[in-house]
């Protein structure tokens, strides 16, 4: 075969063990571009010698290393893989411990009859989260999660006001530029976390983990919307 030639979408795919719906959200998303996308038909194709790069990237997020952390280490020496994967172990050996302990409560619940806790009627109904441009987020938010902002007290609003589904995501803009410090981190529930996930990524939002199920947790994924914040989205 010649090495100068470019592979297909679906050659590559067959080569690598990724999907060729995978391998198109890698070039969107800026983790792994084709050599060459025909203007035309859109068509993408690869160099023989990314073939590796690829293998890895579905290696790593095989085992649920977090997109950004596989960006990270791409092309990178074996050591910094290797530091990438111990860090991955880590947050792994983690959960198990975590799970290990519900167990362990779960196990009391039943053999003790242990009450739950009562349910408050008191519940969060707002956050407030740092963006860049207020509008700008508010299409965002108005696209990934089909809610309506609230443009007289700047909010993305879900849910109607005396409901239990009601709740405000204020936008706040900052004066200058966003830093890491900024970012807020929040979880929403939603109906259906792979379409709600799929809806943020093409709204402009970066997957930081895909919809993944856990033993100890409902389904679950994780998207950083376009100023940085951080949102895990749980099944409900």
């Amino acid at each position: 075969m010649n090495g100068d030639a470019l592979l297909n979408i679906g050659v590559f795919a067959a080569a690598t063990g990724l999907t060729i719906p995978a391998l198109r959200h890698y070039d969107e998303v800026g983790l792994l571009k084709p050599a060459q996308v025909d203007p035309g038909s859109g068509y993408r194709r690869y160099h023989h010698g990314q073939l590796d790069d690829a293998r890895l990237i579905c290696g790593l997020r095989a085992v649920g290393v977090p997109i950004d952390e596989v960006r990270a280490v791409v092309g990178r020496p074996a050591g910094q893989v290797r530091s990438a994967l111990d860090a991955h172990r880590e947050r792994l050996v983690a959960q198990i411990r975590e799970v290990s302990q519900r167990i362990v409560a779960v196990d009391e619940f039943i053999e003790k009859g242990t009450a739950m806790p009562v349910l408050q009627t008191i519940r969060p109904v707002q956050i407030r989260i740092k963006v860049a441009d207020v509008q700008e987020a508010a299409v965002f938010y108005t696209a990934a999660f089909d809610v309506v902002f609230n443009e007289a007290i700047s909010s993305v609003q879900f849910g109607t006001y005396r409901t239990d589904r009601f709740f405000l995501i204020t936008l706040e803009e900052r004066d200058g530029g966003m830093s890491r410090h900024d970012s807020t981190r929040f979880g929403l529930l939603v109906d259906n976390v792979d379409a709600a996930h799929d809806r943020a990524i093409e709204a402009g939002g970066v997957e930081v983990h895909p919809p993944t199920d856990f033993a100890w947790k409902p389904r679950t994924s994780c998207v950083r919307d376009p100023d940085g914040n951080v949102i895990d989205l749980s099944q409900a």
